[in-house]
């Protein structure tokens, strides 16, 4: 496995996840990309034999619409899921979320 900014990223959000008291639903922010945020939740408990550790969604404020998430049995995984949700965030010039530099 490749070991990059991303894969520490994620892993760094998996265990600060971890560390929560039991129950506390609160997802942690990865990113913000202009009106999107990139987040990670703890998985919700279920009867697939296995589990995944934690889910990778994207946001989008400006709308209050979830675009897309990715359930993750990995650290690896959960790293994809962040640089695929990174290129979709990412604003294109003339597009709705596009802010010119200042």
């Amino acid at each position: 496995m490749e070991y990059n900014l991303t894969t520490l990223r994620i892993s760094r959000a998996y265990v600060s996840l971890l560390s929560r008291p039991e129950g506390d639903a609160t997802a942690i922010s990865l990113a913000w990309i202009g009106d999107y945020e990139i987040r990670m939740h703890a998985a919700p408990p279920t009867a697939a034999a296995r589990q995944p550790l934690f889910i990778v969604d994207i946001f989008d404020h400006d709308e209050q619409l979830f675009i897309d998430s990715r359930a993750c049995h990995t650290v690896a995984e959960g790293a994809v899921a962040f640089d695929e949700f990174l290129h979709m965030a990412e604003p294109v010039i003339g597009g709705p979320h596009y802010k010119p530099p200042v």
